[in-house]
Formats: structure tokens, C-alpha cells, sequence
């Protein structure tokens, strides 16, 4: 179908891509409504809208400039100031129950995929992508569909269903604290009040407050984000050149895996410097929704609302089964419920919802640790996203 507007068109495209970016997060910070949808629904709803209707075209050089350059940019931009090492000595036996949740969302993945492989056109290549989000959060996403290319309907369909899928989970993770049955495998103690360090004077305005950035860190981040980027995606060019070792091949031939490493080494190389960036994780979040609202662009309603119902059904096991091991485990281990909580929020929402949800539930000493452990699975999802690919693809 022809659009109103020509996909050579770059500056209307542009304003209409930044635009809608801004508006969804402004909308999402606003609206209880469209934070339970989710901003990145939103974006990608309004990419697909403008599309279906002939407003903006289906394909465009700008969408592959956005694929190319915007999002190799956000790997090191959320990662440069993350210090592995502070992750492990600040959250202590909470990355326990992190990482029981994260084994959830594996096991998960290669059930969902087992049962539904038959009804689902290319679900190994869209499979990787949702363990490594569950895992870590968007970026991972983002970063994991970039190395197997499943179709775009398949994507949006699968970000629709996600975005569905996880606000029950979340209303039924944030609300598991108060249900009596799960109060009878879990009782409140002295050592789970301890654990959740529950506050109820914390209020949820003091964490979200505009931090202070100036211009020469938003130039700071930008330039050593390209730096990275730059580097890595040399490196990644190299070792995937004809004769290379197929090991080296493998992993220093993948663009988003050394992207991942140099991102995690530099705050540990140049701690001085990392602990001085700002801005960085602002900017990275806004270049995630302008993604958000170009993926929903080449889309077609017709092939989303079709492939949706499966793909409902495939977060659905995903999620199902990260919960039974998260608490199925935790329970065996000796974790508190909040830990489990807490656990299971991050793994498949990510840091900030993770934080969100501490805040709420008033559990003081969780908050920092759910922020941290959240990194932690933007490093480690695109790892095993990418390993998970390669094994569906040598089994299937």
C-alpha cells in the first residue's frame, strides 16, 4: 500500500519517530492507564497505526538507520557505569533467588518452544529473544532479535502479546504477598521483615527524582557510547570475516556479544571515569522507544492480530514456568517470599519494574538490590538469548 507520506520522506519520518518516542514516555509517566499498558505498547501500537493507515510507508532507509546506529548505542550507554563486581557484593543472597528465577525463564523457554514449534512459523529465531528479555529486560530484546532476524509481524506480535501477558503476572507477582495460601508456605517472619526491610514512610516520589545533567555529560556518554559501538562492531567484523576459527567466529564474531563484554569492561578499566557519566541511562531508554515506535511501523494489524493468540500462549508458558521454578526452588533453598517476589519481577520486567514494585511494596532493602541484580540480566540475557538460539536451532 502506498503512503501519504514517501520513505525517502527522512525529516517527517524523523519528527514522527522522536515525537512519538517522547509522547510514550510522557504518556506512561502521566497515566495509570497507559503504565499498565506500557509505554513501549504504546509506541509500538502508534507505529503500527500510522502504517496501517497510509500515513508513514511500511519500509524506509530511516528504520534501517535506526536498526544500524541507534540501537548498538544501547548496550554501553545502560551498561558503561556498571560495575559487575558492586552487583555481587551488594545484593548478597538475593542474586540467589535472581538467578533461581532466571533458570525459571530457561527452562521456560524450551517448554514453550517444545509445544508450540509445531503451530508457530520460526519460533526458534523469536524464542531467543524473549528468554534473554525475560532474563534481563528490552535491550535484550532488542539486542537478540538483531543477531536471528525473525520476521517483523513475529516480533510485533510477540511485543503485543508480552505486553498483555506480563501486566496480569505482574498484578498477580505485586499482589502474592497478602494471599493467604501462599502466606501458608511462606509465613511471615523476623527474618522475612528483615529481609524486605519493610518501610512504610518510603515514598515512591524520592526515587524517581529528576537527576541533574548537564551538557557535558550527555556529550560524555554519547561519545564513549560510540566509542564501544565502534569498536566492538570492527572487532565483531573481523572475526567473522571467511577463516576465521568457527569458536572465535561463534562469540567474537557476534556484534552484540562484544558489545555486551566492552560495556561491562569499561566501568571496571575506567572506574574513575565511569563513576563521573550521567545522562547515560536517560538517553539509552529514549533510543529504546524510538525502536519501539519503528518496529510497530512495517507491521501489517492483519498478521499481528493473527499471530498474537500464539504468541499470548508462548509468554504465557514462559512466565508459568519461570514462576513454578522461582518458588518451586526458593522454597527448597530457604529464600522469603519477598526475595522470590522480587526475584521473578525482575527477571521478566526488568530493573525499573523491579524497583517500581519494591518501592510499592514498601521493602527498603530490596529496591537497591532488584536495580542491581536488573543490570546484571542486561548482561547476562544477551549471553544466554544468544546461546539459547543456537541450541534451538541445532535441536529444531
Amino acid at each position: 500500500m502506498n503512503s501519504l507520506i514517501g520513505p525517502d520522506d527522512h525529516w517527517v519520518i524523523w519528527t514522527f519517530l522522536v515525537g512519538m518516542a517522547f509522547l510514550s514516555l510522557y504518556l506512561e509517566q502521566q497515566y495509570k492507564f497507559i503504565r499498565k499498558i506500557t509505554g513501549a505498547a504504546t509506541a509500538i501500537s502508534a507505529g503500527m497505526l500510522v502504517s496501517n493507515i497510509g500515513l508513514l510507508p511500511h519500509e524506509s532507509p530511516s528504520y534501517d538507520i535506526v536498526w544500524d546506529y541507534m540501537v548498538p548505542l544501547v548496550i554501553p550507554l545502560l551498561l558503561i557505569k556498571t560495575d559487575i563486581r558492586v552487583i555481587f557484593r551488594e545484593t548478597g543472597r538475593f542474586a540467589g533467588a535472581f538467578h533461581i528465577s532466571a533458570l525459571g525463564t530457561i527452562f521456560g523457554s524450551f517448554a514453550a518452544v517444545a509445544l508450540l514449534y509445531p503451530l508457530i512459523d520460526n519460533l526458534e529465531l523469536i524464542g531467543p529473544a524473549m528468554t534473554a528479555s525475560y532474563i534481563g529486560g528490552s535491550v535484550n530484546f532488542v539486542s537478540v532479535v538483531s543477531m536471528f532476524h525473525p520476521p517483523e509481524d513475529l516480533i510485533n506480535a510477540t511485543l503485543v502479546a508480552d505486553s498483555g501477558v506480563m501486566i496480569i503476572y505482574f498484578l498477580f507477582l505485586i499482589t502474592l504477598p497478602g494471599v493467604y495460601l501462599a502466606r501458608r508456605f511462606f509465613p511471615v517472619t523476623e527474618k522475612s521483615i528483615k529481609t524486605a526491610g519493610i518501610n512504610n514512610t518510603q515514598k515512591e516520589g524520592d526515587y524517581w527524582k529528576p537527576a541533574p545533567i548537564g551538557l557535558i555529560d550527555l556529550g560524555q556518554s554519547l561519545a564513549i557510547a560510540f566509542a564501544i559501538a565502534m569498536i566492538s562492531i570492527k572487532t565483531s567484523s573481523f572475526f567473522n570475516s571467511s577463516g576465521m576459527p568457527v569458536v572465535l567466529k561463534m562469540f567474537l564474531g557476534q556484534q552484540y556479544l562484544v558489545l555486551t563484554t566492552l560495556s561491562v569492561l569499561f566501568p571496571i578499566i575506567f572506574p574513575k571515569v565511569a563513576g563521573k557519566i550521567s545522562g547515560n541511562k536517560e538517553l539509552g531508554t529514549f533510543f529504546i522507544f524510538i525502536f519501539f515506535v519503528m518496529i510497530g511501523l512495517p507491521a501489517s494489524f492483519t498478521k499481528v492480530i493473527h499471530e498474537a493468540p500464539y504468541m499470548i500462549l508462548f509468554c504465557a508458558i514462559i512466565l508459568l514456568v519461570n514462576f513454578l521454578v522461582t518458588f518451586g526452588l526458593g522454597k527448597l533453598f530457604g529464600f522469603e517470599l519477598e526475595e522470590l517476589v522480587m526475584a521473578a519481577i525482575v527477571t521478566s520486567g526488568g530493573p525499573m519494574n523491579g524497583v517500581a514494585a519494591a518501592i510499592s511494596l514498601k521493602w527498603q532493602n530490596l529496591i537497591f538490590p532488584s536495580l542491581m541484580l536488573g543490570i546484571w540480566g542486561y548482561v547476562i540475557g544477551n549471553y544466554i538469548g544468544y546461546l539459547m538460539g543456537l541450541l534451538f536451532q541445532a535441536i529444531l
